[in-house]
């Protein structure tokens, strides 16, 4: 039987490990704590001397590989010269790092091309993001293939390959304090006068729906609102953003909002503390100005509903069925506004134990933990070793 435990496993991200962490930095970490040989291998990066090993910071079990590619302008490189470059570029890697895979477990697409180059028993594509109408070519050399929305696993079903729905992971602090709340005599949330939003993730992306986010926030002068998250445009492992006027108009509107609080990026330990001064949680995404963000699902749902408190939000088509937040019906955002104000006056009133605990159980059985066992099961479904 499969399991995960003590073994060697490749993790090819592209973005880097800092402060901010995602799916991929989350799923290392737990691969670590079950005494997993963890090596994330970073997107190429032409500064990088050779290749490098360092031991990360979160945890004595990762290694953070960085590497400066064999090969440039990828563009101007007939196939078989790239492919042939790539796989010099693994051969390097594994000489470097001196360990034999016994599983690889690609985030993103176009890094690698074949994932059955670096030799591992087991390959693995997850994908946590919409993909291009071109599907990458290291999901069809993978084993097994994820995805964490309805929407995506659609999209690679067509491939032939074994592709299972998961939902986003919750790590470990977030888990323990829901369960904290879950074992206590849950009372109302909202014990003073000023009723406090908040938001976490990286305000410079695209997706956000900037002029309704902006009109709420005008519009609710009383109400506190606190974003985590990056905002400037330097400074963030997971890229700077998207880069245009509306963005940057966006971002000066929030820092002079008499209403509005910028905590910047924090470790995922900070913020576990600080959403305790949240009353109500809000994603907010225009999900009409790219397939590329559909709002099929975020990772940041599981985190709000570890809180227990409530979350207004876009329409989520992966948590259509299950009743956890106060959600518009259909990706037109014309109602947000009228949804938002009645997400308010609910907590004002008192919401349900029943409602509360929901989310929080919720939240728990999405742990980290219980995913990495769910991987472990369809894996062994499949008789891959």
């Amino acid at each position: 039987m499969f399991q995960f435990n003590n073994k060697n496993v490749f993790i090819i991200s592209f973005e880097r490990w800092g402060e901010m962490k995602i799916s991929k930095h989350h799923y290392a970490i737990e691969l670590a704590r079950k005494n997993c040989n963890v090596f994330f291998i970073e997107a190429p990066l032409l500064s990088n001397k050779g290749v490098t090993i360092d031991v990360c910071d979160d945890h004595p079990n990762i290694k953070i590989v960085k590497y400066k590619p064999v090969y440039r302008a990828k563009r101007f490189l007939p196939h078989f010269i790239f492919s042939f470059l790539l796989k010099c570029q693994i051969k390097i890697l594994l000489k470097t790092i001196n360990v034999k895979p016994d599983i690889v477990w690609c985030f993103h697409g176009s890094l690698f091309e074949n994932l059955k180059w670096f030799g591992a028993p087991v390959t693995i594509f997850f994908a946590a993001d919409i993909l291009d109408r071109i599907l990458p070519p290291e999901i069809y050399t993978a084993d097994i293939v994820f995805g964490v929305s309805d929407t995506i696993v659609k999209q690679m079903e067509k491939t032939g390959k074994p592709v299972f729905q998961i939902n986003h992971g919750l790590q470990k602090i977030f888990v323990e304090n829901a369960n904290q709340l879950i074992n206590s005599e849950i009372k109302d949330f909202v014990n003073h006068n000023v009723i406090t939003v908040g938001y976490s993730g990286n305000l410079r992306m695209a997706a956000l729906d900037k002029q309704t986010m902006i009109r709420v926030i005008n519009n609710s002068p009383t109400i506190k609102f606190i974003f985590w998250g990056t905002y400037t445009k330097q400074g963030s492992n997971l890229g700077p953003g998207f880069e245009d006027g509306e963005v940057d108009i966006f971002i000066e509107f929030l820092e002079n909002a008499n209403n509005v609080q910028l905590r910047g990026a924090v470790s995922s330990e900070q913020l576990q503390l600080e959403m305790k001064e949240v009353d109500m949680f809000w994603l907010c995404w225009n999900l009409k100005l790219s397939p590329h963000w559909d709002g099929s699902n975020s990772h940041k749902i599981l985190e709000y509903l570890s809180t227990g408190k409530p979350v207004v939000s876009h329409y989520v088509s992966s948590y259509k069925d299950y009743n956890l937040l106060y959600m518009l019906p259909s990706k037109d955002s014309n109602d947000y506004e009228f949804l938002f104000n009645k997400g308010i006056e609910k907590i004002k009133m008192g919401e349900l134990k029943a409602d509360i605990m929901k989310r929080l159980s919720f939240a728990v059985d999405n742990s980290y933990e219980k995913q990495v066992s769910y991987i472990e099961e369809k894996i062994n479904s499949l008789s891959l070793l």
